[in-house]
């Protein structure tokens, strides 16, 4: 990655597992929603709801304890090319924790071991999966958000605006020609430099994706980046 920073996720994977604490802190920041998500759509409206949080610190203790998954993870294991790269690991992991905090609440209220099997049962595995992506897309796009306004300083005024632009058409949700009034610019040299900024943004994000899939190949990082798109508009 750039902004002199690892250059794909394994990096920081082996740094954390290995007690770096930078690294550990920037696993927890990068990881911590997508997992969140994941338990809040397992748990809701359940007794567990509430316990979300500690389940997402678990996660975490599991991953960076000794001999935890992080030191068990090896890229050629843990990651499908074009399919998320740490991204489907990670949510093994989390499912495991899941299940386990589900066997100790059964244990607590002295449930037999065969009630915990089917308590599982009526569990969307395939929904509680896309409340997973939804989220772990939602971070990658502000990832790419992220690097490229730090780019776009680095590069001066202009690009910097650029950037704004991106922001005034998606969050804010204004036409190009509302903009350019606001901004009292000529309409066609803003949608000339809206393009630009929605290319560097893209190239932003495939960074960003090859970083965290570092196994993927170009054309499947950019279907990878489409997909990104394509959860998030459907949240």
């Amino acid at each position: 990655m750039t902004q002199g920073g690892p250059s794909t996720c394994w990096t920081v994977i082996r740094a954390a597992a290995a007690g770096a604490a930078p690294e550990r802190d920037a696993f927890a920041r990068r990881y911590a929603e997508p997992l969140a998500a994941y338990f809040a759509a397992r748990w809701r409206g359940g007794p567990l709801a509430q316990e979300c949080d500690d389940a997402v610190q678990e996660v975490f203790v599991e991953c960076l304890r000794d001999g935890g998954a992080l030191e068990r993870a090896r890229p050629a294991e843990a990651a499908t090319p074009g399919a998320g790269g740490f991204q489907p690991f990670l949510y093994g992991v989390a499912r495991n924790v899941a299940r386990r905090f589900e066997e100790r609440r059964a244990a607590r209220k002295g449930a037999p071991a065969e009630s915990v099997e089917l308590d599982r049962l009526p569990i969307d595995e395939p929904s509680l999966s896309r409340a997973f992506d939804r989220a772990f897309a939602q971070a990658l796009l502000r990832e790419a958000a992220a690097l490229q306004r730090a780019r776009a300083v680095a590069a001066g005024e202009k690009a910097v605006r650029r950037v704004d632009l991106l922001a005034r058409r998606f969050g804010d949700d204004l036409a190009i020609r509302e903009v350019a009034r606001e901004w009292g610019v000529d309409a066609a040299t803003l949608h000339h430099e809206f393009a630009t900024a929605r290319k560097e943004f893209v190239l932003a994000l495939q960074e960003v994706v090859a970083f965290h899939d570092p196994r993927a190949t170009p054309g499947e990082v950019a279907r990878r980046c489409a997909e990104l798109a394509r959860l998030v508009a459907a949240g």
